[in-house]
């Protein structure tokens, strides 16, 4: 039979070990918390770039846009330029090529816009305008 001493000293231990972690649950549970840790930010500094790329693509055609727009409405002057900078928008510049089109008078005008900042980005659009210096009459033949 088992005395009473070897019991309560069984019980002791018993209950010694369901009141806590051992030392290895405790490493096993840091570690994989650490990984769990690196996988989630690595996700927020890859979504924090996705970011920070769209904005600079957003204001390159912004900047593009307005940079064309200006072409049509007479503001620039529609001859080829190259790397001229952009009023109050440092580190951008915007490159205008101007070009014959097959359709008497129309020209083609591409414009390019660049940041020529730490993280280079660039965009060009293409439009057909009316030729400045297209006169009708003279297509005609002079009647």
């Amino acid at each position: 039979m088992i005395s009473k001493s070897s019991a309560r000293q069984t019980s002791e231990r018993s209950a010694r070990r369901n009141r806590g972690f051992s030392l290895l649950e405790v490493i096993l549970s840091i570690a994989i918390l650490g990984g769990s840790m690196v996988v989630i930010g690595h996700g927020f500094y890859q979504g924090f770039r996705s970011v920070r790329n769209a904005r600079l693509v957003s204001q390159a055609n912004r900047l593009a846009d307005s940079t064309m727009a200006g072409l049509a409405a007479g503001v620039i002057e529609p001859t080829s330029v190259s790397a001229k900078p952009i009023a109050d928008e440092e580190g951008w510049t915007y490159s205008v090529a101007i070009g014959r089109s097959s359709q008497p008078g129309l020209i083609s005008a591409r414009v390019t816009v660049q940041n020529t900042g730490p993280r280079p980005m660039s965009v060009t659009i293409m439009r057909l305008m009316v030729d400045p210096e297209y006169d009708p009459f003279e297509s005609q033949g002079g009647n």
